[in-house]
């Protein structure tokens, strides 16, 4: 609903003056949407089940306020408009401190609308998500002033009847302020769906029965939601909503002490007396709850115990949360030009990504649910509702000359209203600070509180030239196996020469080297300078993520994967949608033996960078180790076409054949290696496995394959090293030399071995997991594994 109700409508109908864009751009009026000729519409609040708010500014009083949008299919039900006047005049009568004001009601196209004071803060909802639970100094005092708003709601004649902590705004002033007065009753047909008006969790017996309600219903809410602000959970839980509704009605309420035994008695006996399955024996109205709480007595004791590591490990997986968060979808930026343009519409769309993940009121769709949505044709609102968001991101980028034409807009799912747009002119070694832009942009426009944290941190100016080489060596750092990792290096060094100061590139640079390092691309020298990096730019930014991926890289490396798991946790505690943390620690998470864990985080790396080939590979490991091979088939994919994804791909499937001694499928890897044009070496190490298999037999060219696989150079990885003696210990499984398969094992034990999955899964090992050394190997492991756990607060 915004100056286009449909968002492919081209400029041309949008401003007759201006000239008709290419098909597949994205049509730019930056003009902001305007709602009864009155209201211009200024960003997105949120959205629910009634429908989207918005910030507006009434532009006859001069005065923001909120608009809410109401969805379609309630506000035009039968005998609905009538009702729905009837009850936001009587929400109107409602002044008080501790309820946000309604104004009015209107049209707009066929839609109704209804405007409310504009309460800047933040929603309950969203400070119960961000702490767990609240002490009872902070917990009471906000019961106390919504219980003081229902008391003057109640007075004037009006229920709430879905009140919850969703509807509930922490104002800056320090009040506590109740909204949607009116409406959930106003939306309700008596000879429709009463039963199930409010959320489940929060809904009185009485409500769950269908029978009709007073004042006591929203008390009994008070009470569900006063028990959650002090325990962090909620009263009912169930796996259905009609068993959440129901467990009130064949149970008692619970006692706030049985979760927190420390609380006191009498506040745990006010949380009771609000949910009494009877409502005769809840309090008489909302001024007795308001004064019971008033004297519970000594409120100061309590704390809440930290977040554990672990927490926020799990909160990197981008799931939708409570309260103010707001669900953002960003599409891919359209490369109109041609494909030689596709490393910076990727690199954009990433920013804008990375950007917008810091903003704490949003959540983000991760790239790899809206990768597959690169058709000029693309419904941006379809697509929304398809990812379940409330907002969308949409661009194009278009080569005119020497620069680049990027279009950028927002569009509020619910209704359609374009909440900000604009054309950018840069050349192409600028798009960066076009993502920057936008992206603030974007966090202003869905910022809840403007007075809060909704901002995107500044990026540092740099020379253009850089900047570009910046793009692509990320590009190949993400779009390809580790064959590409020196390039990438290399690009970044002449980055960092022409912009020395620029955190973001020498960051970068210091992940490839710490790369490189692991894989014995350039020697021990990469190792220092990628600890030299890493050490630098914590001192400058003491937040910065990559610099804690970099050490944790590297203690990978050596062997030390307990610190590497720390240091990767810290980067996801400041930036959660850090790739490479997450390909990382999944990686070791799946190693110990925290297989879900693991794959959760591969799977979020994966959705994040959706070429992240590694990630994907060490998934389907797992599935093949755990012999689901339908899953491994369904997560390494179909055969890739470019070289540099054949070959990993390839390689996967070659351990696979030498696992199951497998002669016609480690054959037929031969033949697509060869077909392929891929390296000699490569190809050669595969063929002496083949001959392994064939002949169960250890020859000469063998033995010199496998001295030639396991050498180290001094000071060179140990992860590299770990790896090696693990396809040694394999190959001599093989052939049957026992003996040196257990030699090799103990050696990858001694390079750090952590892959207890490995260890039990592997079908070669089936027949010597009571030798003494697989035995010992096992314990170590499991040890590691143990004390990584611990260090993470991931135990049990």
């Amino acid at each position: 609903m915004s100056r286009s109700d449909d968002p492919s409508r081209s400029q041309t109908e949008l401003a007759p003056a201006t000239p008709r864009i290419p098909q597949g751009t994205v049509p730019i009026d930056e003009r902001p949407a305007l709602v009864a000729e009155r209201y211009e519409i200024i960003g997105l609040l949120g959205s629910g089940a009634m429908g989207a708010v918005y910030r507006a500014k009434d532009l006859e009083l001069d005065e923001m306020v909120a608009l809410k949008v109401l969805k379609s299919e309630l506000a035009r039900s039968s005998g609905m408009l009538e009702r729905f006047r009837r009850e936001v005049k009587l929400a109107r009568k409602v002044t008080h401190r501790n309820v946000a004001r309604t104004f009015d009601i209107g049209e707009h196209r066929g839609e109704r609308f209804l405007t409310m004071e504009l309460i800047e803060g933040e929603m309950l909802g969203a400070r119960i998500e961000r702490e767990g639970r609240l002490v009872p100094k902070e917990a009471v005092p906000i019961a106390m002033d919504v219980a003081s708003g229902l008391a003057a709601a109640h007075e004037a004649g009006v229920l709430h009847r879905d009140l919850k902590p969703e509807n509930v705004i922490l104002a800056r002033d320090g009040r506590a302020v109740i909204t949607d007065f009116g409406i959930a009753r106003a939306l309700t047909s008596p000879t429709s769906t009463a039963t199930f008006v409010g959320t489940p969790g929060y809904m009185a017996p009485e409500q769950v029965e269908g029978l009709d309600l007073d004042a006591r219903a929203d008390l009994y809410a008070l009470g569900a939601m006063l028990f959650e602000l002090l325990t962090g959970r909620m009263p009912w839980t169930g796996e259905s909503v009609i068993a959440i509704a129901a467990a009130r009605l064949l149970h008692p309420p619970p006692d706030v002490r049985t979760v927190v035994a420390e609380l006191p008695e009498t506040l745990a006996n006010v949380v009771l007396k609000l949910m009494a399955r009877r409502r005769e024996d809840r309090y008489a109205n909302a001024a007795a709850a308001r004064d019971a709480l008033a004297g519970v007595g000594d409120i100061t004791i309590g704390t809440v115990p930290p977040i554990a590591l672990a927490r926020s490990i799990a909160k990197a997986t981008p799931t939708r949360h409570r309260g103010v968060e707001k669900v953002i979808a960003v599409l891919p930026l359209l490369a109109l030009s041609g494909p030689e343009d596709v490393y910076l519409t990727q690199n954009i769309t990433a920013d804008i990504v990375d950007s917008l993940s810091v903003v704490p009121t949003l959540r983000i769709r991760p790239s790899g649910t809206t990768a597959r949505f690169v058709s000029p044709d693309r419904d941006v609102r379809e697509i929304g509702r398809l990812v379940s968001a409330d907002a969308i991101v949409d661009g194009s980028l278009r080569r005119v000359g020497d620069r680049v034409r990027i279009s950028v807009r927002l569009i509020a799912i619910a209704d359609g209203f374009q909440l900000w747009a604009r054309r950018f002119d840069r050349t192409a070694a600028e798009v960066l600070d076009v993502a920057d832009e936008a992206a603030r942009a974007i966090a202003e426009a869905l910022a809840t509180d403007r007075t809060g944290a909704a901002t995107v941190p500044d990026s540092i100016p740099t020379d253009p030239i850089a900047q570009d080489l910046y793009l692509r060596a990320r590009y190949e750092l993400h779009n390809g196996w580790f064959d590409r990792t020196k390039g990438a290096i290399n690009f970044l060094r002449d980055a960092q020469a022409r912009a020395p100061h620029d955190t973001r590139i020498r960051a970068l640079l210091g992940l490839g080297l710490a790369r490189a390092y692991r894989m014995d691309i350039l020697g021990p020298e990469s190792e220092r300078e990628a600890r030299e990096i890493a050490a630098d730019v914590l001192a400058k930014e003491p937040d910065n993520g990559m610099a804690h991926v970099i050490l944790g890289a590297l203690h990978f490396a050596n062997g030390e994967a307990a610190a590497a798991a720390l240091e990767l946790s810290n980067a996801l505690k400041h930036t959660p949608t850090n790739v490479d943390a997450l390909d990382l620690l999944g990686r070791i998470l799946v190693e110990i033996g925290r297989i879900d864990d693991g794959i959760r985080l591969l799977e979020n790396a994966c959705a994040l960078e959706p070429s992240l080939d590694r990630a994907r590979h060490d998934i389907a490991r797992v599935h093949a180790l755990r012999g689901d091979m339908d899953a491994f088939e369904n997560t390494v994919g179909p055969r890739p076409q470019e070289p540099l994804e054949l070959l990993p791909y390839l390689m996967l499937h070659a351990r696979l054949a030498l696992w199951n001694r497998d002669l016609d499928g480690a054959t037929a890897v031969v033949k697509s290696l060869q077909d392929a044009g891929l390296r000699h070496k490569v190809i050669l190490r595969v063929e002496t496995f083949v001959d392994a298999i064939a002949k169960r037999k250890l020859l000469p060219e063998h033995r010199a394959m496998l001295d030639e696989m396991t050498h180290r150079e001094p000071g060179a990885s140990h992860r590299r090293a770990c790896f090696m003696h693990q396809l040694q210990a394999e190959f001599l499984l093989v052939v049957n030399e026992v003996e040196g398969a257990m030699r090799s094992l103990r050696e990858s034990e001694m390079h750090g071995l952590l892959d207890i999955v490995w260890l039990h899964g592997c079908p070669l090992f089936a027949d010597v997991r009571d030798h003494e050394t697989y035995r010992a190997v096992e314990a170590s492991v499991l040890s590691r594994a143990d004390r990584i756990t611990r260090i993470l607060g991931m135990s049990g």
